[in-house]
């Protein structure tokens, strides 16, 4: 199915803020896997509301949906917004930039 993507939000029910904007598969909004440190924080302290903004949707149309709700919502890590996302969306994992620190210590590794 070409169609069969989603747009969610995940919400604090300590504070009832949004803190996150993603897009997947229809499992995707309720999977713990993957998450940065900072959504991980915040969902081991609170329970947390997932919100399916938009379904049905193409790739493309959720990537769209991501960027435009991440730049109205802001993101935390560039003192802009709320968000622990990590990216401005329509990306997933390929659209973060490493710090030149993080990138040495990669290096380092291996």
């Amino acid at each position: 199915l070409m169609n069969n993507k989603v747009v969610y939000r995940h919400i604090r029910l300590d504070t009832n803020l949004i803190f996150y904007i993603g897009y997947g598969n229809p499992d995707q909004p309720y999977s713990k896997k993957n998450r940065n440190k900072h959504w991980l924080n915040i969902t081991n302290k609170t329970e947390y509301e997932v919100q399916i903004l938009k379904s049905n949707l193409s790739i493309q149309e959720t990537k769209e949906l991501e960027i435009i709700l991440v730049d109205y919502y802001g993101r935390q890590n560039l003192g802009t917004g709320i968000l622990v996302n990590l990216t401005d969306g329509g990306d997933g994992w390929e659209g973060l930039k490493h710090s030149d620190e993080t990138k040495k210590r990669k290096k380092n590794k291996g």
